[in-house]
């Protein structure tokens, strides 16, 4: 393969993974601010914050710092598959519990409810956008795992793909 093909495919990926980075980066801000703001409530009421909702926070916010770091462009992008899975996982959890919570609930005019329902998908969404990245990544690892890195001053000049 010819290294401006190469060259092509890999700025090709990072461009989707960029725009990828940046979906998940609104879409985490946005549950953030959903469940944060049921947290804000609790808090006025003098009430105990409720676990799932702080999990939801936390979670959204470790996929925004994650996708801010991962969008610098001096990122490599060896072994960030495993954090990707991860949060995967983690945006699996925040789905089932409020999914179990609140899709079969019936709003009867509940604003809270339906706002509640409108961030089940969001974090649906968002569970989908962290397997999508953990398997694009998994790819490149997957593709580019026998080439040395540029980092360790061990690099070929011509290394065939």
């Amino acid at each position: 393969m010819s290294w401006k093909l190469k060259n092509i495919q890999t700025t090709t990926g990072r461009i989707i993974l960029m725009v990828l980075r940046v979906l998940q980066l609104v879409l985490a801000c946005a549950v953030i601010g959903l469940y944060g703001q049921y947290l804000r409530w609790a808090n006025d009421a003098g009430e105990k914050p409720d676990g799932r909702w702080i999990w939801a926070v936390v979670v959204g916010g470790l996929s925004a710092v994650t996708a801010i770091v991962y969008s610098l462009p001096f990122t490599p992008l060896r072994f960030f598959f495993i954090w990707d899975v991860l949060l995967f996982i983690f945006w699996l959890t925040v789905f089932a519990i409020f999914a179990k919570l609140y899709i079969h609930e019936d709003p009867e005019g509940s604003h809270h409810i339906e706002q509640m329902r409108d961030a089940v998908w969001l974090d649906l969404v968002n569970w989908m956008l962290w397997l999508i990245s953990a398997g694009v990544e998994f790819f490149y690892f997957w593709k580019f795992r026998n080439q040395r890195t540029t980092l360790t001053s061990r690099a070929r000049e011509h290394t065939s793909v």
